[in-house]
Order: C-alpha cells, then structure tokens, then sequence
C-alpha cells in the first residue's frame, strides 16, 4: 500500500463521516422544522379563536355602551324635565305665595288697627294708630297720637 492509497482510504473515511454528520444534521434540522411547523398551525389556530373571541367580546362591550348610551341619553332628560318642573312650579307658585302673605299682612295691620281702636277709650280728639301714621311717613306722629294737631 503506498501513501496515495493510504491517502485515499483517509479521504474515503472523511468523507463518510463528514456524510454522516451531515445526515445526522439534516435530520435534526428536518424534526425541527416539523415541531415548528405544528407549533405555528397551533398558534394560528389558537389566535384564530381568540381573535374571533375578542371580536365577540367588542361585540358585546359595543351593545353594553350603546345601552349605557341610551340610559345617560334617558338620564339627561329625566334631569332635564326635573329642571323644567321645577323652575315653573316656583314660578306658578311664587306669585300666589306673595300675594297671600301681602293679603295676610295687610290683614293683620288693620286687624290690629281695628282691635286697637275698640279697645281705647274714646275722647275729644280722634285717636289714630301708629301703624296707619308710620305707613304715611308723617312727622307729627307723636302729636297726632295725643289728639294734638
């Protein structure tokens, strides 16, 4: 056996085992793009099913504000119509009320002037109330009170 057979069996065993290695790596390479590829149809079917159960939940969330939408809208007028009621039940009321308590009072002061004027004791000089002299803005108050002019 000279050198260059012996050279050649060596390139032979190299080559073999470089074959080897590299069938061996193939392979592997070939099971691993087989994991990946089931782990990517996996992935898309799962985020098929949460894309159509998020779109199910916009959905939902969109019907809720949208029934959240037609209770404010209901709510506005409610308060609205509240205002409304309000502000002219003061107004109907407001008038009448003053008007009664003025009555009631001008009721008062000449039931008082009357009540006064049966009570005193009935001299020469005409006798008027203070109430009736302070209403006038008369100055001789005191004067006419005594029965002086």
């Amino acid at each position: 056996m000279t050198i260059a057979e012996f050279a050649a069996i060596i390139v032979a065993i190299a080559v073999v085992v470089a074959a080897v290695f590299l069938v061996t790596a193939v392979n592997n390479l070939n099971n691993t793009l087989v994991k990946l590829e089931e782990t990517a149809h996996t992935l898309r079917d799962e985020g098929v099913s949460a894309f159509r159960d998020l779109r199910q939940l916009v959905a939902d969330a969109d019907a809720e504000l949208d029934k959240v939408d037609l209770v404010l809208d209901r709510a506005d007028q409610a308060t609205t119509a509240i205002s409304e009621t309000s502000r002219r039940t003061h107004e109907a009321v407001q008038d009448p009320v003053i008007r009664t308590l003025a009555v009631a009072s001008g009721t008062g002061k000449v039931a008082r002037t009357w009540l006064g004027r049966r009570k005193k004791p009935k001299g020469d000089a005409p006798i008027v109330d203070s109430a009736i002299v302070d209403l006038t803005g008369s100055s001789n108050a005191g004067s006419i009170k005594n029965g002086r002019s």
